[in-house]
């Protein structure tokens, strides 16, 4: 989708789109001048200044925390899933699942209530199983490592992730090393490998 929406209610059942943005700055730019009711956002947004993924909804969530945040996902990582909901965000919602279905997650959010997706749903419910169904294991790395090993498969260098995340090189290399360590990889083309089964990237 590659969009953000800030919503306003008319009425219980009817929405009207009173802004839309490209980007994270623009979201935020919307945000700080036009009053609305609910936003939704897609989490990987790469092409503004302002860094995406956690780093965004974290931003929002602290600087405009009484708007309620829908966040639109293709990926299916347990960890990242349970990262973004620990964000205090009103609703995760898979780009995959049919629009209509977005219909009933902003009336559901809307009313005050969290809305998390069937597939969602499934995904974490299964984290409690000693594995996947792929086989590999499901290992709990903390929202900086996620945002690190992500930002990595994607094919940034270790100073062009700190620089996004505004972290030292320093910082990104440990916290790279501590991801490997937990996964227990010893090489970087290991992380690609679990970012592709895991559903963290690709």
């Amino acid at each position: 989708m590659g969009a953000e929406m800030a919503l306003r209610a008319s009425c219980k059942s009817t929405f009207s789109i009173v802004a839309l943005a490209s980007n994270a700055d623009e979201l935020i730019e919307h945000l700080e001048r036009t009053p609305c009711d609910l936003v939704i956002s897609d989490y990987s947004m790469p092409y503004g200044r302002f860094p995406d993924g956690l780093a965004l909804i974290g931003y929002l969530r602290r600087h405009f925390g009484h708007i309620p945040l829908i966040v639109m996902t293709m990926l299916r990582n347990p960890s990242l899933l349970q990262a973004l909901l620990n964000t205090g965000v009103s609703g995760v919602f898979d780009k995959r699942s049919p629009m209509g279905e977005l219909k009933q997650a902003v009336q559901t959010v809307i009313k005050g209530r969290r809305h998390l997706c069937p597939t969602f749903a499934g995904i974490l419910k299964a984290q409690c199983l000693p594995s996947s169904s792929t086989g590999a294991p499901l290992v709990s790395l903390s929202e900086r490592e996620l945002e690190v090993v992500r930002l990595f498969v994607q094919g940034l260098s270790g100073r062009q992730i700190a620089a996004q995340l505004n972290r030292s090189e320093k910082t990104i290399s440990r916290q790279k090393r501590t991801a490997m360590d937990k996964l227990g990889l010893g090489h970087d083309g290991g992380l690609v490998e679990f970012a592709r089964v895991s559903g963290l990237w690709g």
